[in-house]
């Protein structure tokens, strides 16, 4: 989430969080649209594969165990028979630049049947990752066209923008739709909202920007799943490309059933959207002119024609969040409470409660136990009880530093009396940092696109999904990745306000 975004939600979380028996679902101040109250919860047994998925019995590693148990019925039954395909890295090196989303355009053209793409933000023109993405579905058109019979059912695409705010444009959360719409448009693609022979592209954008859908996620034929941190963003360019800056993320690949949960998580946040339909003369000069937002997104019905395909002997458990739906930060806070003797992480923001947010000066931070999130409090219980030692790379951007020094303050005035406060370390990554990840006990991993951030819980909380698997290739990859990253950052120091302890 950029800073922007996240000065909005802290002005108007406020605003959106009433009660859930609220009448007033909605709130409009100029273009952005405020949720009132929760969402109703989605559908579980869509979350968990429609009765569709064969046994999948519960685990008996400890870790899976416990994520297994949280996801009973939402999500479970699709846990087993998975496979880890890879660990794809952001930014690309300076003579390919483009690789990571090359990457992934690879894998969406290998799709037969459809592709759901969620992200949050959408840079576009001809230098941009997003232009980039518009070719790859614009060759994967031309592919369905010139080979019909390669196609069966037809493909479909649907493109889903998280009605953020950007640097550019800080009060238009449609930007970012807007910008996906001309790529789209300059790419040859028409968005009318009609189906051609064997085709159809829509494109929507998440209907509230409080909270607005964080989540990066693309889903291939319900069979393949990616997810991460990563934006379609030139901010994942290196830095010598124009507008590159080099933040570092990851996406996490993964073959199995786990993707039909993160298909229902996908169209469940699709209901929660706004079309965009041009007409048929559009073109990217002229998208704010002849496209427009509707009221709702096309149907998305999901049915799966009979039992997902295995694709090998991994764990993987899906973890969707949302207004109305606290699944995923449950199960994170179950999964850091029963640690048993090492959580890494890899954070790009971090922080206590809203009220503690903004308690940027408070001596010793802000009390854990009443403004501290539940997962931050399950992780230092995990500390207390069983001497858990925690390492935590954390995004060097300054305007994210200070309330990660103020989470930081907290956390050592509970440790610091006990004597244990040598079992929290944290350093400021040697870059810029975007990847949302952890390893816990090298027992368990999980990728996403969840930050422990007040934004990311909680009834007010963004829209974000994560992937945790206990595949040992996928626990190895990672911890690789945290180990390099923990090796060039440099240790945190608390300001001296936050060392003083009532």
């Amino acid at each position: 989430m950029t800073w922007v975004a996240r000065l909005l939600v802290t002005a108007l979380l406020f605003l959106s969080s009433t009660s859930a028996q609220d009448t007033v679902r909605e709130l409009r101040v100029g273009q952005l649209t405020l949720l009132r109250g929760a969402l109703p919860p989605p559908n579980a047994a869509a979350l968990d594969g429609l009765d569709t998925a064969p046994a999948c019995p519960r685990p008996d590693a400890p870790l899976d165990r416990v994520l297994y148990d949280q996801l009973l019925g939402a999500g479970a039954a699709l846990s087993c028979g998975n496979r880890f395909e890879g660990l794809q890295h952001f930014p690309g090196d300076d003579t390919h630049p483009f690789a990571p989303y090359e990457a992934l355009g690879q894998q969406i053209l290998a799709a037969k049947r459809d592709v759901l793409i969620a992200n949050m933000v959408w840079d576009g023109g001809p230098d941009a990752p997003g232009f980039r993405l518009a070719q790859t579905l614009s060759e994967l058109r031309r592919q369905v066209q010139a080979h019909p019979e390669r196609y069966p059912q037809g493909l479909t695409v649907r493109v889903l923008l998280g009605n953020s705010v950007r640097f550019d444009a800080p009060l238009d959360p449609t930007a970012n739709a807007f910008n996906a719409a001309r790529d789209l448009l300059s790419a040859g693609l028409p968005l009318t909202g009609a189906p051609e022979a064997g085709w159809r592209l829509d494109l929507a954008n998440y209907r509230y920007a409080v909270p607005h859908s964080h989540m990066k996620l693309i889903v291939i034929d319900g069979q393949e799943v990616i997810t991460g941190g990563f934006n379609i963003s030139a901010l994942h360019l290196p830095a010598a490309v124009p507008g590159g800056s080099a933040v570092h993320d990851v996406a996490l690949s993964v073959r199995g059933p786990v993707a039909r949960h993160a298909a229902a998580a996908f169209r469940d946040a699709w209901s929660s959207s706004r079309a965009l339909r041009c007409t048929a003369e559009a073109a990217a000069a002229t998208a704010r002119q002849d496209c427009h937002l509707v009221d709702e997104a096309a149907p998305d019905p999901l049915i799966w024609w009979g039992p997902p395909a295995p694709a090998g002997e991994a764990r993987v458990y899906g973890l969707y969040r949302r207004s109305g739906y606290g699944s995923g930060d449950a199960a994170l806070t179950a999964l850091f409470g029963a640690a048993q003797t090492r959580i890494d992480l890899l954070q790009s923001q971090v922080s206590g409660d809203l009220a503690c947010d903004l308690s940027l000066t408070a001596p010793g931070g802000c009390p854990l136990d009443t403004r501290g999130l539940p997962v931050w409090q399950a992780i230092v219980s995990a500390i207390r009880e069983r001497h858990v030692h925690v390492r935590l790379v954390l995004d060097r951007a300054p305007v994210l530093q200070t309330e990660a020094l103020t989470l930081l303050g907290s956390l050592q005035a509970e440790l610091r009396p006990l004597g244990l406060d040598g079992y929290l370390e944290a350093r400021w990554s040697a870059h810029r940092l975007h990847t949302k990840a952890a390893v816990v006990d090298g027992a368990m991993t999980v990728v996403g696109s969840t930050n422990l951030h007040f934004s990311s819980f909680g009834p007010g909380g963004l829209t974000e999904y994560d992937l945790a698997t206990s595949d040992p290739a996928a626990i190895t990859a990672v911890q690789a990745t945290f180990e390099d990253e923990w090796r060039q950052a440099q240790p945190v120091t608390l300001p001296w306000w936050l060392r003083s302890f009532p």
